[in-house]
C-alpha cells in the first residue's frame, strides 16, 4: 500500500458507479487512481473532488504491459479550495492550469517544484488578493521551466551582456540576443523584450518560491507579459486548451 499527497486535476467516470482521477503527486508526477464505487459512495467523495489536495491511500498493481495501476483504499482531504469553485473564472482558469499539467504529463520522477508552484497558485487564486492574469502567467512560465524547458536568460548568447535597451528573445532557441548582436530580429520567434519585461521574465524563471508570487505589475506590463508566456506555452507544447478559451469568454 502506498500513501500519496495529491491533487486532483480531473475527474472520469467509470461505469455506472465508479470513477477515476487523474492526480498531481510530488512523488510519481502525474498519474490516474481508479476510485470504486466513487461515483456513488460519500466516503471519498470530498477528497476526490476536483481541486482537492488530499491524502491518499492507494494500492498498486501491474497490468498486461508491466504499467503502474493506482486503485484507491482510502483519503482525506487536506485542502479543497472551495472559492476556487464558487467563481466560474477561478473555476476555468483552475481547470487551465490542470490541463497544462496534464498535458506536460510528468510520471515516474519527482516532481516536488511542480507541486509547491501548483499549490501555491491555487492558495492565492482562491484567496482572490493576486490578480488572476499575473497568477496564470507566473503559473505558465515557471511551470514549464520546472518541467525541462526554462530557457538562457542570464544574458546575450553573442556577447555576453546581461541587458540592454531592447533584448531579443528567441522561442525556436530559447536563448537572448542584445539588439546590436540580433541575426534575425524580424523572425517570427522573436520577442523584443525592454529592460522592465525583461526583469519580470527573469524573475519568474530564476526566483525562489518564497518571493515568486510577492511583486506587482502595471497592466500595460501584465498585457506584455500575458502575451509572452502564451506564446512560449503555445510553440513549446503546440497543445489546444479549451479551458483556456472558456475563461477568456468569462
Amino acid at each position: 500500500m502506498l500513501t500519496f499527497m495529491g491533487l486532483i486535476l480531473r475527474e472520469n467516470d467509470r461505469g455506472e458507479t465508479s470513477k477515476s482521477v487523474t492526480v498531481l503527486t510530488a512523488e510519481r508526477g502525474v498519474i490516474d487512481i481508479f476510485v470504486r464505487g466513487g461515483r456513488k459512495s460519500t466516503k471519498n467523495a470530498s477528497s476526490t473532488q476536483l481541486f482537492a489536495y488530499s491524502k491518499l491511500c492507494v494500492e498498486e498493481k501491474k497490468n498486461a504491459k508491466d504499467q503502474s495501476m493506482f486503485f484507491l483504499n482510502s483519503s482525506e482531504s487536506e485542502k479543497l479550495f472551495y472559492n476556487i469553485r464558487l467563481d466560474p473564472k477561478k473555476t476555468a482558469l483552475a481547470s487551465y492550469f490542470s490541463e497544462l499539467l496534464m498535458y506536460i504529463r510528468t510520471e515516474e520522477s519527482g516532481c516536488d517544484e511542480i507541486m509547491r508552484l501548483t499549490l501555491n497558485t491555487l492558495y492565492f487564486l482562491d484567496k482572490g488578493n493576486r490578480d488572476n492574469e499575473l497568477l496564470k502567467s507566473i503559473f505558465e512560465f515557471r511551470l514549464l521551466c520546472e518541467a525541462g524547458l526554462r530557457p538562457a536568460l542570464l544574458g546575450c548568447s553573442v556577447c555576453m551582456a546581461y541587458e540592454a535597451d531592447i533584448m531579443h528573445f528567441n522561442l525556436s532557441t530559447g536563448v537572448l540576443e542584445c539588439d546590436k548582436c540580433c541575426y534575425n530580429p524580424d523572425s517570427i520567434y522573436d520577442i523584443e523584450l525592454d529592460r522592465t519585461m525583461l526583469y519580470i521574465v527573469r524573475f519568474i524563471a530564476l526566483t525562489e518560491y518564497e518571493r515568486l508570487f510577492a511583486f506587482k505589475i502595471s497592466e500595460r506590463y501584465q498585457k506584455k507579459l500575458t502575451a509572452f508566456t502564451e506564446r512560449f506555452v503555445r510553440y513549446n507544447l503546440k497543445g489546444k486548451f479549451p479551458s483556456l478559451d472558456f475563461y477568456r469568454l468569462l
